[in-house]
């Protein structure tokens, strides 16, 4: 189900898995991007969603403009709207994942806090796994 879309970024409710997909392009909006993510925050509110797939592979890096709005207001609305246990797996061109795991290392790509629990891959494929299997030990 499309929740949201533009030229630069899509919005999608993946129903069978309970989970959002957010897709951007290589058109990139800091706009659309910042709007996207809050449009999807109030869709998982109203249903409950737990888990988000974001794919950034098609934009590289993100500025450190839009990293720090990330931290500074999206991740901490995410922990005031929809509590604990929220599973954000983030796909990065292989590139940028490669620059990002030399420099923090692999553990430097994870993120655990009861709130929001976050990895980060290369590998759409990697990350729906990671989803999946995050469904299956919080479902135990």
């Amino acid at each position: 189900m499309e929740v949201y879309s533009t030229s630069s970024v899509a919005v999608k409710y993946v129903q069978a898995q309970g989970r959002l997909l957010l897709q951007c392009c290589g058109n990139f909006n800091s706009r659309e991007f910042r709007e996207s993510l809050l449009v999807a925050l109030q869709f998982a509110s109203d249903y409950h969603v737990k888990q988000w797939l974001l794919d950034y592979r098609a934009i590289g890096a993100l500025s450190e403009e839009e990293e720090t709005w990330l931290h500074t207001h999206l991740y901490p609305r995410i922990m005031m709207t929809m509590g604990t246990d929220n599973y954000v797996a983030i796909v990065l061109s292989d590139k940028c994942y490669q620059a990002l795991l030399s420099e923090a290392g692999l553990y430097g790509l994870q993120s655990f806090n009861s709130f929001i629990i976050m990895n980060t891959f290369s590998q759409t494929s990697d990350a729906v796994a990671w989803l999946d299997s995050s469904m299956i030990s919080h479902a135990s």
